[in-house]
């Protein structure tokens, strides 16, 4: 038989050293710095800090191809992009977490909150530092953009990316750890490669903005999801 969704291990005997809740925040922030750091290497790397590095020829062919082939996509993409943005998301991460808190009166129901905070942190850092352009059919009405769209800021890496893949991993990934099941996984890449793929459908992002983007989602979703399971159950307390 299986756990629980969300379901707390047995309580364990704390070892001497930092509380757990602490362990598990100094965890979190050198996983972030880490991140971080790895991020800003691949920008400059293969973006370049202004952009044209490396690997723009095939971004290039990429936005060119999606912007050609969008057809009716373009609609739904346009309602992703709002679901996925900022505030809405944040808003989403905080119900959810106030949600999860009510079931479980547990620190774990922080999850949502800590990936999607630690995932803007990572878009808003990165971006002080590689301040690459967005694909000139970001804002609307330059010559094939999408009406109603108006994408100003660097693009990388991508914030709906990061974003929504950290907290769809770090969520599903609980349930993954908690049933020993892979299916939540495998549904949290695919939620998560849908949403990438509406910001190339609408322009607004080029390839490695996402790819990378998602790569930094699932890297933190995936810490913040294992952190908050070993927590042993009388967390509340540490």
């Amino acid at each position: 038989m299986t756990d629980a969704p969300f379901q707390a291990e047995p309580a364990t005997r704390h070892q001497p050293g930092h509380p757990p809740v602490t362990r598990a925040v100094l965890v979190l922030i050198a996983s972030a710095i880490g991140l971080f750091v790895v991020t800003v290497a691949l920008g400059f790397t293969l973006v370049g800090r202004t952009g044209g590095g490396p690997i723009q020829s095939w971004d290039d062919s990429a936005w060119r191809w999606a912007i050609h082939h969008r057809g009716p996509f373009a609609g739904v993409s346009k309602v992703v992009a709002t679901v996925g943005d900022a505030p809405v998301l944040g808003a989403i991460c905080v119900v959810l977490t106030a949600a999860l808190f009510v079931r479980l009166r547990s620190i774990r129901a922080l999850v949502p909150l800590v990936a999607y905070l630690g995932g803007e942190f990572q878009v808003f850092a990165v971006r002080q530092i590689i301040h690459r352009h967005r694909p000139p059919t970001a804002d609307y009405p330059a010559h094939d953009a999408v009406r109603g769209v108006h994408e100003t800021s660097y693009s990388y890496p991508s914030g709906h990316a990061v974003a929504v893949t950290a907290v769809l991993f770090a969520v599903l990934g609980m349930v993954a750890l908690a049933q020993r099941r892979t299916w939540p996984w495998l549904l949290a890449l695919l939620v998560s490669g849908c949403v990438a793929a509406t910001r190339l459908v609408l322009g607004v992002h080029w390839l490695s903005d996402l790819v990378i983007g998602m790569l930094i989602g699932i890297t933190w979703g995936i810490t913040v999801a294992f952190v908050a399971h070993r927590l042993p159950r009388p967390d509340l307390t540490d």
